[in-house]
């Protein structure tokens, strides 16, 4: 679930609309400065359904113990967080198999984050070792030293390409007035940029320099509204949560 702050409550997000989000964003991705991404169906199919392990989640949420607020995707244990990871990319393996190992790889970068922030923690481990031979399978990498080795540069960048839209996608939904996104690629032959996302407002914003294929873009995304800041446990959180109407969130991205 993604939090936004309002005065005296919350917009409330679903993780999977906000990868749909991701999607429409970077559907529109690539003009005369900026490729396309290829392959194209399966990177923007990794986008799209990046978060799907979620909706289970999502329509029974919990509350954050320590402060009593609804519980964001960073605040769950390694558990939880492994068996929502596994739902989103383990249902493609067949189908989709290169958006699937580009979103194991996705992953694979939070769980190594996790493991800086409580090393030795042996479900942590556990989880980075499992994802990291998942990507190895599916990409015909090897490991060495507890690292994959030799990942193709068409993979770094369509992981940077899914990176970018989640950032993206996540700044609309949090109402972010100013985000900055590091080696973001022009191509595949190395060329890099830095993206500056402003918004005076959290609802439109301008994008420098500009990487998309309209010079004005739209968007509409679903949230609910909450009128508390806490809650005394998961069940009040999901009646409050299941009375509240369902609202559109609408906003604009255009060149800066």
């Amino acid at each position: 679930m993604i939090r936004r702050d309002i005065n005296g409550g919350w917009i409330l997000i679903t993780q999977h609309d906000h990868a749909e989000l991701s999607g429409q964003i970077m559907t529109h991705w690539g003009n005369d400065m900026f490729v396309r991404p290829e392959p194209y169906d399966q990177v923007l199919f990794a986008v799209r359904e990046h978060d799907s392990g979620w909706k289970e989640w999502d329509s029974l949420p919990k509350i954050n113990t320590e402060t009593g607020y609804p519980a964001n995707f960073t605040e769950m244990s390694f558990e939880d967080q492994g068996d929502i990871w596994r739902r989103c990319y383990k249902p493609y393996s067949q189908d989709q198999p290169y958006a699937s190992c580009l979103v194991a790889l996705h992953f694979s970068k939070f769980s190594r984050n996790n493991l800086r922030k409580d090393p030795g923690n042996q479900v942590a481990e556990s989880l980075h070792k499992e994802l990291k031979e998942y990507v190895a399978d599916g990409f015909n990498l090897q490991i060495s030293d507890g690292n994959l080795k030799q990942i193709p540069n068409d993979v770094i960048k369509n992981l940077k390409l899914l990176q970018i839209g989640d950032i993206i996608s996540l700044a609309l939904c949090h109402g972010w007035r100013s985000v900055e996104i590091t080696e973001v690629p022009y191509n595949y032959r190395g060329s890099e940029t830095t993206l500056h996302i402003e918004s005076g407002d959290g609802f439109n914003y301008t994008v420098t320099p500009y990487p998309f294929d309209e010079p004005v873009l739209k968007f509409s995304i679903q949230s609910r509204s909450l009128q508390s800041k806490t809650f005394s446990d998961d069940e009040e959180l999901r009646e409050k949560l299941s009375a509240s109407r369902y609202e559109n969130l609408d906003f604009t991205i255009r060149k800066g």
